[in-house]
């Protein structure tokens, strides 16, 4: 089976040994299992075959029992990995974020990072849906959106003392950006300009999205 964008082609493996980690809530302190090659590998495994299987049925369609037999494995490997659907679908909710959050990490060229995620936005609605079920969700972004604090943090020094950026209101502008990189892509593609082929449409969004932000002096990941 090929993986997915942004998942890498793995193999199925197991959990070993036990570590203490940090004390949780109420000072109790935690138990983790140390995770070997092989555990985090499958781990992997089990969210890609989720978000295909969302990509091609959807997210109500979603089960354990059909991930282990897409994925390959048994019922059990699964449940060693998630105990229950809400946990598997919590695990895509966070690895999209984490895809999400290349557009803004300081690594290869403005162009490359937005057309990376505006396709991403386009060949994965269902989980694109889902993370945004739960960004409107009640609740502090930063606990969802890893890259939230650093998000905000770089747009302050870049907009800094300067004149034209007086009136904008960093979060407010983070969470404007947030939002047009994760719905913009899908609205323009299905309802603005259906005519136009996918690639088409990439270009078009990631050329307009970086000279916009250009314009009022914004380098996304500098």
């Amino acid at each position: 089976m090929a993986a997915r964008r942004g998942a890498p082609a793995i193999q199925a493996g197991h959990m070993t040994n036990t570590m203490d980690v940090p004390a949780g809530p109420g000072g109790q302190p935690r138990r983790t299992r140390r995770r070997n090659k092989g555990f985090e590998e499958t781990h992997a495994l089990l969210i890609d075959t989720a978000v295909r299987l969302m990509s091609d049925k959807g997210a109500e369609a979603l089960s354990l029992s059909e991930v282990a037999r897409e994925a390959g494995v048994n019922r059990t490997t699964v449940y060693y990995h998630f105990d229950s659907r809400e946990a598997l679908l919590a695990a895509v909710r966070e690895w999209s974020a984490e895809q999400l959050a290349v557009a803004f990490a300081p690594s290869d060229t403005a162009e490359s990072r937005m057309r990376f995620i505006t396709r991403f936005v386009l060949d994965n609605p269902e989980v694109i849906a889902l993370w945004t079920k739960e960004f409107l969700a009640p609740g502090k972004v930063a606990q969802r959106y890893p890259r939230w604090d650093a998000l905000v943090e770089d747009l302050r020094a870049q907009f800094g003392s300067r004149k034209e950026a007086a009136d904008i209101d960093t979060e407010a502008f983070a969470t404007l950006l947030l939002t047009w990189v994760m719905i913009g892509p899908r609205v323009y593609r299905n309802s603005v300009r259906p005519d136009l082929s996918t690639e088409d449409s990439i270009e078009r969004l990631m050329k307009t999205q970086i000279a916009m932000l250009r314009r009022i002096g914004v380098t996304l990941g500098r």
